[in-house]
């Protein structure tokens, strides 16, 4: 069963990055790297409608901004296994991972940090 499981979610998220990469506009980066097509690493996104507003190439772990304008994030490559967002300026206190969020309220998060 998980097999399949795992094999169904990798299929969906083939074609939700092939459906992205050919119809979500390019915008300017609000994050600390510009955003480019088709999508790599990490993207940040808002929902309404649907423009990429930010990236990140590969986890680093500094303590970096959410885009303000950002409601969800997908990482495209890079291997981005967590992604704790924070509600501080600084990446202090608790953190949740936004890989494991459908989306959030704009401006919930203020911080991430990109882990390895």
């Amino acid at each position: 069963m998980r097999k399949n499981a795992k094999r169904a979610a990798a299929g969906l998220a083939a074609a939700l990055i092939a459906t992205l990469t050919a119809t979500v506009p390019a915008s300017p980066a609000a994050a600390d790297e510009p955003v480019e097509i088709p999508y790599t690493g990490l993207v940040f996104y808002s929902s309404n409608p649907v423009t990429a507003v930010g990236s990140l190439a590969a986890p680093d772990g500094i303590c970096r901004r959410v885009p303000a304008e950002a409601t969800w994030a997908f990482p495209h490559s890079g291997g981005f296994h967590s992604v704790p967002g924070y509600q501080t300026p600084d990446c202090s206190g608790p953190g949740w991972n936004l890989n494991s969020f459908h989306s959030w309220d704009k401006g919930l998060f203020l911080t991430y940090r990109a882990l390895l």
